[in-house]
């Protein structure tokens, strides 16, 4: 008999244990899962924070744009955060802000060696410039529209704030 006491004593007190293990083991992934919820929401809302700034710089001047933000979740590696459809939504629109951002380098080199007059017998420098400009504005147009649609996603669009 107290053989079969100490038997159960000893399942029940396993079964504790193991209901234990497991209840903290669960907890564990709950906090971890609301951690990462949050800091995808974090990221999101970053993302469309600077999507919408970087917007307002394409005004028609060659203004450099700056897609920290972006850079710093590639780097940091919290693009895993959101789905593959997400990333490349994304990457597509950034890659074409940094390619506006190139072309504002190349405009304002352009205007600034037709401004200095710099002597150059291969080049004509206002009808580079000229050329250069307009090239950067139909690109400028085509970055906001691309920079509206995708912040028009459902995913993101809860992110952009209204002004």
């Amino acid at each position: 008999m107290s053989e079969s006491i100490n038997q159960v004593t000893l399942t029940l007190g396993l079964l504790v244990t193991f209901a234990g293990v497991f209840l903290a083991f669960t907890l564990d992934r709950a906090i971890d899962r609301i951690k990462r919820i949050q800091a995808k929401n974090e990221l999101l809302k970053n993302l469309a924070c600077e999507l919408s700034e970087l917007k307002k710089n394409l005004t028609g001047d060659a203004y450099r744009l700056y897609p920290d933000i972006w850079d710093s979740a590639v780097a940091s590696g919290q693009l895993e955060l959101l789905t593959s459809e997400q990333v490349t939504n994304l990457a597509n629109v950034y890659r074409k802000i940094k390619g506006t951002d190139y072309e504002a380098i190349r405009v304002r080199d352009a205007r600034e060696a037709y401004m200095m007059r710099a002597p150059n017998p291969y080049t004509n420098l206002e009808e580079n410039w000229t050329d250069l400009s307009k090239r950067h504005l139909v690109r400028m147009e085509e970055t906001k529209a691309l920079i509206d649609e995708i912040l028009k996603e459902p995913w993101l669009s809860r992110y952009v704030e209204k002004s």
